[in-house]
Order: C-alpha cells, then structure tokens, then sequence
C-alpha cells in the first residue's frame, strides 16, 4: 500500500505553485496525496488518523486545533504541532529563541498605542503586531514623533529597537537542514516583494539558521536576518514559506517530506 500524504491547505494550490508542483512530484513517486481544504470543508482528525505524513500550511486560528488532535494522535505533522503553536505568537518564539541564545533585536511589549509613542521617543523603533507577517499592515517604523497619532493596527505591541543595518534581508529558507537564501530589499525601507537575488549562506549564517529551527522544534521555516555591526541578528521567522525565487524549491521540498514519510528520524 503506498504511503498516503495529506496537504491541509488554507487555500487551493494554484497550479505552477509550490505545493501543486510538490504534489505532483510526490505522486510520481508512487505517494498517494490528497488536499484538504478544512477552511471550506469540514475535516476531522479522525478522517486523516492513518495517513503517513500530514503537511499544513496557510490555516487560521479557526480551524488549527485539528492539528493539535492529529498530534495527540501520534499522525507526524510537517510542521510539528508544537512548533507551529510557537509560530503563531511572536512573543512565544522569541522567547524560545532568547532562551536558546539567538541574537533577537532588545524589545518590550506594550499594552497601547500612546505607550508605543512614549517608549519610542526619539529613537527608531519597529513595532509589530504579535500575530501575521513582520511586514506589511501589521509592522510600522519611525520615531514616537513620526509614527501614527492613531493605533495603525489593534495591541498589544512588540515594540523594537530599530537596529542599524544595511538596508537588505538576508531571508534563510530551511527545509531540514538544507539552508538557501535570497536577497532583499528590507521591507521597513520601501514595499514587500516577493522577488530576491539567490546567494549562498556563510557558516554563520546557515548555524544561526540551523539554531533557530531547533529552537523551535519546527521542520520547513523561513528566518529573516539583518547583518548589524555587532553580526546577523534575527527579525522575523515564518512557518512553511512559499520559497518562491529559490532555486530548486520543489525538489528541495519534496525530498524533505520524503524523508518524513520513510521514517520518523528524519528532521
């Protein structure tokens, strides 16, 4: 009987994306793969009990406590359900990642928006939501003069000390211990794209890379550094990213839950 793999999914697979193409490449490997939409079906623990690996991405609060049912079930999850718990709070895995020693911008947390200006003053800060991406909506830099008047986003807020930098990401993308990076633009200096320049991690990168995901116990993670004058410190870190402009993301992915689903050492 070949080794069944589910993809519960926030949303379809557009074809030409990342998971489709997975998918795909998973089957002509003689896996059987099926795709659950549990944001538009519903979907029990129960119904997923006896498949080989079950991989997640892109699902909301709302329906996450299956994952939690699959783990208490013994179902292997890419990523763990624990990892994924620490993902969804940015407090949570900077905690983690502060108890394991990893370089993590100082910050405090702060219950409402004229606290954010005050506590702000004159320095450069970055204030971020606790939840959702480290750009876009939810993260907001300036001074507590240059900042919004108004909350830009509802509290409580992580509240950064804007670290001096050179003005490009350096974005790590793990799949197991495989480490690949693309360069970008920083998003508190002008607007998200999902372009990059590919380059080739140093040692102390791809280590403060491999750090982080054991920290957090998770399997497919992206981690965004700045380089600063005192070395590379970690600002941000995503479950499952889309590896879009990775070279060779597919065959990247698709190895690693190979691995899963030949055995449970894999990691």
């Amino acid at each position: 009987m070949p080794s069944r793999v589910t993809l519960l999914l926030g949303k379809p697979p557009r074809p030409g994306t990342l998971l489709a193409e997975v998918a795909d490449e998973l089957e002509t490997r003689g896996l059987t793969v099926t795709v659950r939409l549990p944001h538009e079906e519903p979907v029990e623990a129960a119904d997923l009990a006896a498949e080989s690996l079950v991989v997640h991405r892109g699902l909301n609060g709302s329906v996450t406590s299956v994952l939690g049912e699959l783990h208490h079930r013994g179902v292997p999850l890419c990523n763990p359900w624990p990892a994924d718990r620490l993902l969804r709070d940015r407090r949570s895995w900077q905690a983690a990642l502060a108890a394991a020693e990893v370089p993590l911008p100082p910050s405090i947390t702060v219950e409402r928006w004229p606290d954010v200006l005050a506590r702000a003053g004159t320095q450069q800060v970055v204030a971020k939501a606790f939840a959702g991406p480290g750009r876009g909506t939810q993260v907001v830099t300036g001074t507590g003069r240059t900042l919004p008047r108004d909350a830009p986003f509802p509290g409580p807020y992580l509240v950064e000390q804007r670290l001096p930098a050179d003005g490009t990401d350096r974005k790590l993308y793990l799949a197991g211990r495989v480490v690949r990076g693309l360069l970008k633009a920083s998003t508190l200096e002008g607007r998200h794209t999902t372009s990059g320049t590919p380059f080739e991690p140093d040692a102390v990168q791809v280590d403060l890379a491999l750090r982080v995901q054991r920290a957090l116990g998770a399997h497919l993670i992206g981690v965004d550094l700045l380089h600063t004058p005192t070395g590379p410190v970690v600002v941000d870190v995503n479950g499952f990213p889309g590896f879009r402009g990775v070279p060779g993301a597919v065959p990247l992915v698709t190895e690693h839950i190979l691995e899963h689903v030949a055995g449970p050492s894999a990691g």
